[in-house]
């Protein structure tokens, strides 16, 4: 399964206006992080570390991208947030979980190089 490929192709097909990836990768066997932009206020950097289980959406792993891209071109809303060193505000990543550290390629296209 490539959950963070299946993310990408929903967000491109659902939300290519709304939504700019910046950055995915996987982050163990069932979950995927994405840094991303929304057209909505493209000067914040958003990230999420999303996990797939049998429960979420119709249970397969099309639905819970599908569900993701929704939810990435939406309000972040009242889910708590914390900004990493990279300027990334993480959004609801627990309070005792270290935020996800992005890749070197990621940290490039923040960093506009």
């Amino acid at each position: 399964m490539n959950l963070t490929q299946h993310i990408i192709d929903a967000v491109d097909r659902y939300w290519a206006e709304d939504v700019q990836i910046l950055g995915a990768w996987q982050d163990g066997p069932a979950a995927a992080c994405v840094v991303y932009r929304r057209t909505v206020d493209p000067m914040m950097t958003l990230g999420c570390r999303l996990e797939f289980h049998a429960e979420a959406a119709d249970g397969t792993v099309e639905g819970f991208a599908r569900d993701v891209a929704v939810n990435l071109a939406e309000p972040i809303g009242t889910a708590r947030s914390r900004q990493d060193p990279h300027g990334i505000v993480w959004v609801a990543v627990p309070e005792d979980r270290p935020t996800p550290k992005p890749p070197v390629e990621v940290v490039r296209i923040l960093a506009g190089r």
